[in-house]
């Protein structure tokens, strides 16, 4: 039996998906004749805790709530060291004399091909590509190269590639999902759950369809085709679509309000290919904004997630926040403010309250001194303190130059250059906390937000060209459908400040 669940944002989808594997636990069905699979490490992880802490089981139980290549990777039976890691590629980019960074170890818990770093990473992604979409590398390379690329070059990495991998014995992700295929090897299954299946490519449909399947009673497969947002992959949104005869559709959102589920609803109806969804909204209203510019949103209170198609128009974000003195974290970067600074001013001001604080913690505190605050000597006093006692100001200060005392402000004994002071001064100013640990002001791309969600959303309309002329605009509309759609309380459209926009 196979059904399909089209969830709509903030229908459920992972709450209905557990309610499935406790009915079948209840029905004294053992947990590891349960299959919880999904493309995406992050969707995977979500579902393993929501089971752990719903389900009252544990970690060892769910054995088969993976990825897909981690399902492969265990049933093959392989360790760390089979794998192509970021060593072995910069390796084979000196055999090839291209610079393949260690991004081109394509990282699969988010999918087989991903974002590249190098002309060597894009000849690499050309290949995975052919391989996912299972075509040709010269289909690949027609549609996916570019004009600085040649194909030839593309057949050259492909065959060292192959070469290398076969004289060292490892894979790439890619081989473990080609061999598991092969091998056609799998546990039975009473129940096979795979998860954002919107996003599966071809290779990875036919690890589910061709192995996962016929060794499982029931399967269902979950998304949504109105968040199908990784064409570029090679996903193909029809896959999804007919996955199944049978189609189940929640229909409640606990999430989007009225005003963005009008406004978003209208979006996605432009799109060519989907399947019809009536679905209705939380009951609150909701609002929806307009703005000339980001600066003009006014992002002093709340809760704040701000998306943005591209790389590049996220950057700029950053950069005029930073100017504005907001504190923010950046989706795959961090803090606006460097992990050292912020560990060096919380013990300072921890310090300077009379904590008393571990020996490690001062081994931290330690790096993050500026030179006028302690001497060579001072440092490394701090580093070998006993482990076994907590230490005050007080008890430290022998360590640090005579000028520190307690009434000595963090600038003046830890590491930051100028620009950071100022800035730091800046966000304590606006009453911001550097020290809350949970981020206020959240920056990111579209695609990295994925699955995320914030009371108040700033979705800038600006894109770049390849984007708008991308013969795929169902997928930009998915994009920015899904950009809307992460808001629980207020969306802020930013109107486009240049000539490549999305249009609403």
């Amino acid at each position: 039996m196979e059904t399909t669940i089209f969830g709509p944002p903030g229908t459920g989808k992972t709450t209905t998906l557990i309610k499935i594997v406790e009915s079948e636990l209840k029905k004294g069905t053992p947990p590891d004749r349960i299959a919880f699979v999904s493309f995406s490490k992050k969707a995977a992880e979500e579902a393993r805790e929501r089971a752990i802490e719903k389900l009252d089981i544990g970690v060892a139980d769910l054995e088969w709530f993976r990825t897909l290549h981690s399902f492969a990777f265990q049933c093959l039976g392989l360790s760390r060291k089979d794998v192509m890691g970021p060593t072995d590629y910069t390796k084979l980019g000196g055999y090839v004399g291209l610079d393949l960074s260690s991004r081109g170890a394509i990282d699969a818990n988010d999918g087989i091909a991903m974002p590249a770093a190098t002309i060597g990473d894009q000849y690499l992604n050309i290949i995975a590509y052919a391989r996912a979409m299972m075509i040709p590398l010269e289909q690949s390379y027609a549609e996916k190269g570019t004009d600085k690329m040649y194909f030839q070059q593309a057949e050259l990495i492909e065959k060292a590639l192959e070469k290398y991998k076969k004289e060292t014995g490892k894979l790439d992700f890619t081989d473990m999902i080609e061999r598991f295929i092969e091998q056609d090897i799998a546990p039975e299954f009473d129940l096979l759950i795979v998860d954002e299946a919107q996003d599966l490519v071809p290779l990875q449909w036919e690890m589910v369809k061709k192995v996962l399947v016929p060794r499982s009673k029931r399967t269902y497969y979950a998304g949504d085709d109105d968040q199908c947002i990784y064409s570029w992959m090679g996903v193909r949104v029809s896959d999804f679509l007919n996955a199944s005869d049978e189609k189940i559709i929640l229909d409640k959102s606990y999430r989007v309000p009225q005003q963005i589920q009008s406004v978003s609803d209208d979006l996605v109806k432009r799109l060519r290919q989907r399947q019809q969804k009536i679905w209705k909204p939380t009951e609150r209203d909701g609002h929806v904004t307009w703005h000339r510019d980001i600066l003009d949103v006014d992002l002093t209170n709340g809760e704040w997630l701000i998306l943005a198609r591209t790389n590049y128009i996220a950057n700029m974000v950053a950069r005029n926040l930073y100017d504005q003195g907001y504190l923010y974290w950046y989706q795959g970067r961090g803090w606006s403010i460097s992990p050292n600074v912020l560990t060096g001013i919380e013990v300072w001001l921890r310090l300077c309250k009379g904590h008393y604080l571990s020996a490690k913690e001062l081994k931290e505190f330690s790096k993050s001194l500026s030179s006028g605050a302690a001497t060579k000597a001072g440092k490394k006093n701090l580093e070998a303190l006993d482990p076994e006692l907590t230490y005050t100001l007080e008890d430290i200060l022998p360590n640090l130059s005579p000028q520190i005392s307690s009434q000595s402000k963090w600038h003046e004994v830890i590491k930051v250059s100028e620009r950071e002071r100022i800035y730091i001064t800046s966000v304590r100013r606006m009453g911001e906390s550097i020290l809350s640990g949970k981020p206020r002001v959240r920056i990111s791309t579209i695609h990295k937000a994925k699955g995320g969600e914030a009371d108040n959303v700033a979705l800038l309309l600006d894109s770049s060209k390849a984007c708008t002329e991308s013969p795929d605009q169902d997928g930009e509309i998915r994009t920015f459908y899904v950009g809307m759609t992460r808001a629980r309380k207020e969306l802020h459209l930013i109107e486009s400040q240049n000539r490549y926009g999305f249009e609403l």
